[in-house]
């Protein structure tokens, strides 16, 4: 019997072929690795980008919305509202800046649009922790939802809730909030927590409807020179004992607010020139703007070291653009700019021309 025998030859690697095996997966591994670093990147800057966006598209929508809303005042001008005898000056009321002092206080509407320039943390006699270089913004008008006395223009003789002399529609006021009562010849600001002006024939406020009072003013804050800026909100609310002015962060990353005000100087409701806050001296001068220009400048909220901002930014009122330097050029940015007619103000000079 004849055994055949197969000899195998088992063989390894090559040094040759290892060290072109290891480099081929070094290879790999440094192109997956850029790969993932690239697209890393890619995904910080989108977000960024998206969420710097987002806020500008926010603050802006907040602080537009109450523009609009400047100089309306119910069913009269600012010109026509008294305030009450018994309305108290709310707690931590603002003041003013400069000659104009008391022209930002909450019940002044002699101004109802103000600004003033912060030099410090302090400005205007409410704030403290402002950017200094960024504008404030002061605004007051009446909210446009009517609270009347039963529905206006269904009256029934047959429902006792109608024409009593009480605003109940569609709520009764609040002793939380500061309210206008008019009616097409003169209006009364007075407290909810007070008695309300007397509406029937012969009283206060004959056949009177009430407007929520809503007094606004915008700045940018920072806590901390490390913290983020945010663009902040005083207003006038409740704080347990009575109305006061309080405040609130509105939108992330605001790091400077400019303003430019439109001005008519012949009474025709138009533009005729723009003008820095500092150069509207008069309650006069402030009652001829007729529009508004909004600057603002935000940033990231979170530092990118991969990222340096080589931009400048001119904002309105600066001698030299804001130049990034040093950690702050670590941080993405976006200038928005938008402008706003301010269409109540408009229509009373043309009205009084």
């Amino acid at each position: 019997m004849i055994t055949v025998s197969h000899r195998h030859t088992q063989r390894g690697f090559s040094l040759v072929e290892l060290m072109i095996s290891m480099l081929l997966g070094v290879m790999l591994m440094a192109g997956a690795a850029s790969v993932y670093l690239s697209s890393k990147r890619s995904f910080v800057e989108v977000e960024q980008v998206a969420a710097i966006t987002e806020n500008a598209r926010f603050a802006e929508q907040i602080v537009a919305d109450s523009l609009r809303h400047v100089g309306f005042f119910g069913e009269v001008t600012a010109g026509r509202v008294d305030l009450a005898a018994n309305l108290t000056t709310p707690a931590g009321d603002c003041t003013g800046a400069g000659a104009l002092a008391g022209a930002a206080q909450a019940y002044n509407l002699d101004f109802p649009v103000f600004a003033a320039r912060a030099t410090g943390a302090n400005v205007i006699g409410c704030i403290d922790d402002a950017v200094p270089g960024s504008d404030v913004l002061v605004i007051k008008h009446a909210v446009p939802q009517a609270y009347t006395d039963g529905p206006r223009g269904a009256a029934d003789p047959n429902d006792p809730t109608h024409n009593d002399g009480v605003i109940d529609s569609p709520t009764g006021l609040l002793g939380t909030r500061t309210y206008v009562m008019t009616n097409n010849i003169r209006g009364l600001v007075f407290d909810g927590a007070d008695p309300a002006p007397t509406i029937v024939t012969g009283g206060d406020i004959p056949d009177g409807v009430a407007w929520e009072y809503q007094f606004d003013v915008y700045y940018v804050s920072r806590d901390c020179a490390e913290c983020v800026p945010y663009l902040s909100r005083k207003f006038l609310g409740w704080d347990g004992g009575g109305m006061a002015v309080l405040g609130e962060q509105v939108a992330e990353g605001v790091e400077r607010l400019r303003l430019r005000f439109g001005f008519d100087s012949d009474d025709d409701g138009e533009v005729d020139l723009y003008r820095d806050p500092a150069n509207l001296t008069t309650a006069d001068e402030w009652a001829s703007v007729v529009s508004v220009e909004i600057f603002m400048l935000l940033r990231s909220s979170t530092r990118d070291e991969q990222f340096t901002d080589t931009k400048t930014y001119d904002l309105p009122g600066d001698v030299n653009p804001y130049d990034p330097a040093g950690d702050d050029e670590k941080f993405r940015r976006l200038l928005s700019q938008t402008s706003l007619s301010l269409r109540n103000i408009q229509l009373i000079i043309r009205g009084d021309a």
